[in-house]
């Protein structure tokens, strides 16, 4: 699909860890096209990784029958990126910090902190029809190798 003159990207997936090397297609294929490159391109795939990994597991407890969707949009000036699952859902300000003394030891927080510490806008949301709508945002400046259309 194009949006504006950029191509959005949009992938749903059974909550299987194994699908997420369609996952890395679509993030490389989006990377791709909107021209992104170095620790951008880097960051980026993490992150969205991230955010589906946390989606399967956390939220749809590795249920198949569970879609995780992941969405992928470009203005030229920022990337938006939506992760959808069906679970409960969570509020971002309960996720106990891992840097925490407390927490070291701890194997849950890491994504979300570092989706927190890359992107520019982190929002979450209780989807329609029930579970969880993540948002985020990533502006871009002139050097982060995105041509305008």
């Amino acid at each position: 699909m194009t949006v504006g003159g950029w191509r959005s990207f949009e992938l749903t997936i059974p909550s299987r860890l194994e699908e997420m090397q369609k996952v890395h297609a679509l993030i490389e294929e989006a990377i791709k096209e909107y021209k992104i490159e170095g620790e951008l391109a880097h960051w980026l795939e993490l992150t969205i990784s991230e955010s589906m990994i946390n989606a399967i597991q956390h939220g749809n407890k590795a249920n198949p029958a569970k879609p995780a969707t992941l969405k992928i949009s470009s203005t030229g000036d920022a990337i938006e990126i939506i992760v959808e699952d069906e679970g409960k859902g969570f509020a971002l300000n309960t996720v106990a910090d891992p840097t925490d003394k407390a927490n070291l030891m701890k194997p849950n927080g890491r994504g979300i902190l570092i989706i927190r510490s890359f992107m520019d806008e982190v929002d979450c949301f209780p989807r329609n029809g029930g579970g969880c709508r993540l948002r985020m945002l990533k502006r871009l400046s002139a050097n982060h190798g995105v041509d305008r259309p």
